[in-house]
Parts: C-alpha cells; sequence; structure tokens
C-alpha cells in the first residue's frame, strides 16, 4: 500500500508539472498597451468631417464656456496654476463658439473676447497683484454677463454659420 500511495503521489505530480496552462499562463509576459492614445483631428473641410450639426456644437462650447468662466471667477485669487487652466480654457472655448458665429456676429463677440484674451494672459503669466484682483473680477463678471445675455443659442440660432454639405463636382452632360 505504502508503494502504491507513492508511485500514485509520483504520478500525480508528474502530471500536474507536465500539463498545467494556469502556471504557464502566470509565467507568460503580457503585452503592454500603450499610455496614450492619440485622437486624430481632421482639418480638412470634406463630406465626411463633422460628426454633429454647427447647432450641437455651439451649445456644447457655449456650456462649457459659462462653467469654465464660473470656475475661473470662483478660482481667481488661489491656486495659479487652477486660475491659469481655467483661463486657458475659458479663452478656448468662446473661441470655439465664435468660429460657428456669422462674421457679424464674430465682429460684435470680438471686443469681449479680446478682453478676455488680455486678461488670460496676465493670468498666465501670473502679473495680476492681489489688489488688481477685485478690478479683474468685475471684468470677467461683466464678459461673462454680456456674453451671457447676448449669445445664447436661442438669440443666435439664426446667426450661425450655415452646415456645409459636400455634394461633389456636378456632371455636366455634352451630349449633342
Amino acid at each position: 500500500m505504502k508503494r502504491f500511495l507513492t508511485y500514485f503521489f509520483i504520478l500525480t505530480l508528474a502530471m500536474d508539472l507536465a500539463g498545467c496552462a494556469t502556471v504557464q499562463r502566470k509565467f507568460t509576459r503580457k503585452k503592454k498597451e500603450p499610455k496614450h492614445i492619440a485622437a486624430a483631428v481632421y482639418l480638412e473641410e470634406g463630406p465626411y468631417q463633422k460628426k454633429y450639426s454647427n447647432d450641437y456644437y455651439y451649445k456644447t462650447h457655449f456650456t462649457l464656456w459659462k462653467s469654465w468662466h464660473d470656475e475661473l471667477v470662483n478660482q481667481l485669487g488661489g491656486n495659479s496654476k487652477k486660475v491659469a487652466r481655467c483661463a486657458q480654457e475659458t479663452y478656448g472655448q468662446l473661441t470655439e463658439l465664435n468660429r460657428y458665429l456669422i462674421p457679424e456676429t464674430q465682429a460684435e463677440l470680438k471686443p469681449y473676447l479680446d478682453s478676455l484674451t488680455k486678461i488670460a494672459k496676465r493670468l498666465e503669466e501670473g502679473t495680476i497683484t492681489s489688489s488688481e484682483e477685485g478690478g479683474v473680477r468685475v471684468e470677467l463678471e461683466k464678459i461673462k454677463r454680456i456674453v451671457s445675455n447676448n449669445f445664447y443659442y436661442d438669440k443666435v440660432k439664426n446667426k450661425l454659420v450655415p452646415e456645409i454639405v459636400d455634394l461633389g463636382t456636378p456632371h455636366t452632360n455634352s451630349t449633342p
């Protein structure tokens, strides 16, 4: 009986070591996934350029601008990196929003965009002192109030750039 148990144990051990797939899986190197996958950015106009309408993009940029602008006003005087990031995002969203307006309406928005550009540049450079923060806060609130009241979607929906549809080149039939 003792000999039988010994053979049984050796046989079982040999089978476990020879055909164990889980042990092999444990010691096989896994492929590394890239940390960052770059997104494709399409800059050329064409039939497959945009996924959504200009209305959708305008509403999205307006909403994002408003929330980043609120965050900028709230963070003013706080962490300088957070304030600089808020200023960049506020300027970026307002610039993107401006792209979807017709040129006449863009001209109306331009003074506020220029003012925000100057403030954002000063905030990024860190040249605003604590005594100037009050004036900057008032200017930012003024920009927010005017842009919110004059450029919300329902007021400018007729002043958005029309959708560009590429129908291709027309075929001419020159039959005599």
